[in-house]
């Protein structure tokens, strides 16, 4: 049976190789990321942000930040949760006709991973304006969170690679 996480998949890492080695000496770290995965994309109470429209979130911002490999594996989630063309589109990274409620949502995930240094506090209550809860604003920013910290271990990992 494989010991393998969705990051040593992604980032090509093999079980007995030094960099898979070097992960496992920090195991809350390997086991972490993936309750965190579970809890971000998963949830056992979503707060009205399906695992759908999570997981077309979580591709939409892998693909803005240039990793289709990670944008895949939800996709993959995606079409497990019950795709359609609207979250299709959001997947996509392509501008998306949304109501107000899902359309705050999709921009203040692109703000964030694509220019997390312009976000401030009117941009939450933006979110606000447009029907979120506290709860719901706490889920989308542990997701955008979660995306954004997953595609940066891959990079440093391919990087570490590259250097090894």
């Amino acid at each position: 049976m494989s010991d393998l996480d969705q990051i040593d998949i992604l980032s090509g890492l093999k079980e007995g190789s030094e960099l898979y080695a070097i992960r496992r000496e920090r195991p809350e770290f390997v086991e972490g990321t993936e309750l965190c995965r579970e809890t971000v994309l998963s949830p056992s109470h979503g707060f009205g942000l399906s695992h759908a429209l999570r997981a077309a979130l979580a591709s939409r911002m892998a693909r803005f930040i240039g990793r289709e490999d990670l944008a895949a594996v939800y996709d993959l989630m995606l079409d497990d949760a019950g795709s359609d063309p609207d979250l299709a589109v959001i997947a996509s990274g392509a501008e998306a006709a949304a109501d107000v409620f899902t359309g705050a949502i999709i921009r203040h995930a692109d703000l964030v991973t694509k220019t997390p240094r312009d976000n401030s506090k009117a941009d939450i209550e933006r979110l606000e304006r447009a029907g979120l809860t506290n709860p719901q604003i706490i889920a989308l920013s542990e997701l955008i969170a979660f995306v954004n910290y997953e595609a940066r271990v891959l990079a440093g990992l391919s990087l570490l690679e590259q250097a090894e």
